[in-house]
């Protein structure tokens, strides 16, 4: 398929992205999106990614027992993932729209028309069986249930959301820990709207949550637009520029002119420029024209809502990703243990299950081991904990001077929901 690649600058002018490349404002991001993603240059970067180390510290790793492609969760690891998709319903429901969270199956019948219909847009990388497929993302069940709802133009706008198991076919050689697997964890998001115009005016609010947990990880969002035709960019252009304008931020255009159908108008990425400088996305807000009439969801007599596809902050293990790949470490709120508690000895254990116990809306454990504070000081930091009490006489006899703990509670993001460990406390006691 032939593309057109255009550029839009902050301040909403349009280069050809030949060009723009060569401009001194083209930023390091968008220069290496234009190098990978335009003129399709392959080089291996001089930068060192730790990402795997990282990730297995955490507990992430392929499951041994499986295919490539499908992940092992250890104890801590299940824990950020839980996190993530707290985080994920608490940002959707600030959208501001009704809200409907729903589950379905994540195995269905091909031979059922709404699902041959919607599966047939995805080729090669379904993940089936003979007659049965595995579900793509969350669409099946919420579009199923949306066909079945008595709609009027007074219900709109409103949101299916699922938090579900999805299953995509990546190649072996494609498959990368967390960020390409086989099975991942999607924050679904379908909001529905009378038309385009409407969905346009509430594309910033959805925008807006999608940016806010990019900064909660500290990495800079790059944007990708992909338009389905030139008539397509020539209609939108003004939207896509005020997307550029409004967030102060180049944005890669890449319009399509294969004259392949496709269902939705827009398809507009949100993603970063990882340590190995490969553009990643995390999430996309897509605007979809065609898939209600495919799958028999009208309003009124004979009318089609405009539907947005989101997933919000991405793709639980992609969101992940970019928070391992963040240089600083992952943010406070998602780390197994937001502080830990090292005795000078076996003397203060007791005052630092105290402390454990008086400060339960923080994770906190303590390392009660025999060895030396300057060894379970710098174990800690092995294990990634960024906050470490020293705690002994000074400590114990003024309490209610320990700055740390006040410090950790206030740096804390309160839409990612708080919760606490299930394993023991104390470091000695683990297996």
């Amino acid at each position: 398929m032939k593309n057109k690649y255009l550029v839009i600058n902050r301040e909403g002018k349009i280069y050809k992205a030949e060009k723009y490349l060569k401009l001194k404002q083209c930023s390091y991001e968008m220069n290496i999106c234009i190098r990978r993603e335009v003129l399709s240059e392959k080089w291996e970067s001089v930068n060192m990614s730790d990402y795997i180390s990282i990730a297995n510290k955490l507990g992430f790793s392929w499951e041994d027992n499986s295919q490539i492609g499908f992940l092992n969760y250890n104890y801590k690891a299940d824990l950020i993932r839980r996190l993530v998709e707290g985080y994920a319903r608490n940002l959707v429901n600030k959208v501001g729209m009704s809200v409907y969270e729903v589950k379905g199956s994540n195995f269905f019948d091909l031979k059922h028309p709404v699902v041959q219909a919607y599966a047939g847009l995805f080729g090669d990388r379904l993940f089936q069986s003979n007659d049965m497929v595995m579900s793509y993302d969350a669409s099946y069940p919420q579009f199923n249930l949306a066909s079945k709802m008595r709609l009027n133009e007074k219900d709109f706008p409103f949101a299916h959301f699922s938090l579900s198991d999805c299953y995509r076919f990546e190649q072996s050689g494609e498959c990368m820990l967390l960020y390409r697997n086989r099975r991942f964890f999607m924050p679904d998001i379908h909001p529905y709207f009378k038309d385009v115009n409407q969905a346009w005016e509430w594309y910033p609010k959805f925008e807006k949550q999608l940016l806010s947990a990019f900064e909660l990880a500290g990495k800079k969002c790059v944007n990708i637009a992909k338009i389905s035709s030139d008539e397509n960019w020539e209609k939108y252009k003004q939207e896509i520029i005020k997307i550029a304008v409004n967030n102060n931020k180049e944005v890669l255009v890449d319009i399509k002119l294969g004259g392949e159908e496709k269902y939705w108008i827009v398809d507009i990425d949100y993603g970063i420029i990882d340590k190995l400088e490969q553009f990643r996305e995390i999430g996309c807000i897509q605007i979809d024209v065609g898939n209600a009439k495919r799958l028999g969801i009208k309003y009124g007599d004979s009318k089609y809502p405009v539907i947005i596809h989101s997933a919000i902050p991405g793709g639980i293990e992609r969101y992940i990703y970019m928070l391992v790949d963040n240089y600083k470490g992952i943010p406070i709120d998602f780390q197994p243990i937001q502080l830990r508690i090292i005795p000078v000895s076996e003397k203060f254990v007791d005052f630092g299950m105290k402390l454990i116990e008086e400060n339960n809306d923080i994770r906190i454990d303590i390392d009660d081991r025999a060895e030396s504070v300057g060894k379970r000081i710098k174990m800690a930091h092995e294990e990634g904990i960024a906050n470490i009490l020293v705690v002994g006489e000074k400590e114990e006899s003024s309490i209610e001077e320990i700055d740390l703990l006040n410090s950790v509670r206030k740096s804390l993001c309160k839409d990612v929901p708080f919760i606490q460990i299930g394993w023991p406390r104390k470091v000695s006691m683990r297996i």
